[in-house]
């Protein structure tokens, strides 16, 4: 026995010799490519040299996740560390930062050192193969050109007879008297209805109380795999030790439900010019009059429908802030009756109701729809701030590291927003004019989201017929917004809220 232990001994010293050896000579290498770009050395998180893969770091996050205290939790850590730090993962180098210059690097002047499919593209893969949420490069251009085109014409797109339309129905889900409901998730289904009809020439009818079964089946299938993406997406690499059997059949039911509309789609237009169908525009009738294939149609329809979340979060987020600030809610509503009166609003006068603006844009910048976004560098490259001392050096990125941006806290600067960022004041946007650093409520750069003006556009509308409809806003929240981060940012105590 003890002539076998012994080479065995001398055989697994040797192997973690060569294997430190690899990792002194990788370090050297890149220190010395660190001092040739002068960069300077990023502050990185404390962990225990036990745990040198990052494995309790994992842990401490997801249990935050599980506790509604992710944004709080990654808010002290930059308090302690600075707006730019890093964090090791599972083995992975993970890069965090709030820096407004940092982030407009990743998402503008260093966007094409960036990719996000290798985070997204496994979990949005099952749904969307070859959609945007799953392609970078050429493939991504090409998506994008083609949702682009789609969405340019903002002013042809909106349906304003559609959106009075599922506006009445959400007021048939208000409680009479100022009494008590949840508007986040009336708004949520009514998000999802004005979505639908948009991409697929028909609504699912979520607020209505009875829809066709195969729509009600669609709607909770689409909310299971929001739900298993995003649960997936922090969990990493674990995503693995769970069963996926619920997601794939979801995936494969809603996929099989928007083949059907581009199909049918596609017969539709073999059988009679479009250009002569009395129909209205609605988003999979453009694809296919531009030579989308069924796949292309169901592939982009499907990620529509996935960001439709977001208008649901700026819309939930205006009122849990208006319940609050009755002030806000008079300035608001006579603004609007001043510009619009009684009438239906129309495209311009939306666009002239500046303070609705700045209540949205407040709104968003509190509660921002995506929280916290990342990308993965695909190369060596260099972030210009974080390193060194002071943090005004910038630092090298390693090919395969991870960077984390936060809106949620690069939203809540002083230096870009004034005192108090935490409050919310609508009137600080009298003083903010352009493109103010850290702000990015729909991202920035070429992966800013093309539906951008159509979204606010909805929100607008929304808000103008519900001030136009009520002037009370009561508020009946438990307390203060609780994060609980789906697709996008919810409340997890729901707004509750009474209207009068």
């Amino acid at each position: 026995m003890g002539i076998l232990t012994e080479p065995s001994t001398v055989a697994l010293l040797s192997i973690v010799a060569v294997t430190l050896l690899l990792l002194l000579r990788t370090s050297r290498k890149f220190y010395q490519h660190e001092r040739q770009l002068g960069c300077g050395e990023v502050t990185s998180e404390d962990v225990s040299w036990i745990d040198f893969l990052g494995i309790t770091k994992l842990v401490e996050f997801a249990r935050h996740f599980q506790h509604k205290t992710a944004l709080e939790y990654t808010d002290q850590l930059f308090t302690r560390y600075g707006s730019t730090y890093m964090s090791k993962i599972l083995g992975y180098r993970i890069h965090f930062t709030c820096d407004p210059k940092n982030i407009k690097h990743i998402l503008s002047t260093g966007f094409a050192d960036y990719d996000s499919s290798k985070l997204r593209g496994p979990l949005f893969n099952p749904i969307t193969p070859h959609g945007i949420f799953t392609v970078d490069g050429p493939d991504w251009r090409a998506m994008r050109d083609q949702l682009r085109t789609q969405l340019s014409n903002n002013r042809g797109i909106c349906d304003f007879a559609m959106f009075e339309r599922q506006f009445q129905i959400l007021l048939q889900h208000v409680p009479s008297n100022g009494q008590k409901f949840d508007i986040q998730a009336s708004f949520i289904s009514l998000a999802i209805d004005i979505q639908s009809e948009f991409a697929l020439g028909d609504s699912i009818s979520n607020l209505h109380p009875s829809p066709a079964p195969a729509k009600k089946h669609f709607a909770e299938d689409l909310h299971v795999i929001k739900e298993t993406i995003v649960r997936d997406g922090f969990r990493g690499p674990l995503r693995h030790l769970s069963s996926k059997l619920e997601f794939r059949q979801s995936c494969v039911r809603a996929r099989r439900f928007v083949m059907g509309y581009a199909e049918r789609e596609m017969a539709k237009h073999s059988a009679v010019k479009m250009q002569t169908s009395d129909q209205g525009y609605y988003f999979m009738r453009g694809l296919c009059d531009r030579g989308a294939d069924a796949a292309q149609l169901a592939n982009q329809t499907l990620s529509i429908l996935l960001a439709n979340d977001s208008i649901a979060t700026t819309l939930s987020g205006i009122f849990f802030l208006l319940s609050q600030h009755k002030w806000v809610v008079s300035r608001l509503r006579q603004s609007i009756l001043d510009e619009i009166g009684s009438d239906l609003p129309t495209y311009d006068q939306l666009t002239k109701l500046v303070y609705l603006r700045y209540v949205i844009q407040e709104s968003m910048r509190l509660f921002p729809a995506a929280p916290l976004n990342a990308r993965t560098a695909n190369k060596h490259t260099v972030l210009p701030f974080g390193g060194g001392p002071d943090g005004k050096q910038p630092i090298l990125i390693r090919q395969g590291d991870v960077l984390v941006f936060s809106s949620w806290s690069s939203h809540r600067s002083e230096e870009n927003f004034g005192a108090k960022p935490e409050e919310f004041r609508p009137e600080r946007w009298e003083k903010l004019k352009g493109d103010v650093p850290g702000f990015i409520p729909f991202n920035k750069g070429p992966r800013i989201c093309p539906g951008q003006n159509y979204a606010m556009v909805v929100v607008s509308y929304i808000v103008a017929r519900l001030m136009q409809t009520f002037s009370t806003v009561t508020d009946y929240n438990p307390g203060p917004w609780v994060e609980r981060i789906s697709m996008t940012l919810e409340n997890d105590n729901g707004v509750l809220v009474g209207l009068s």
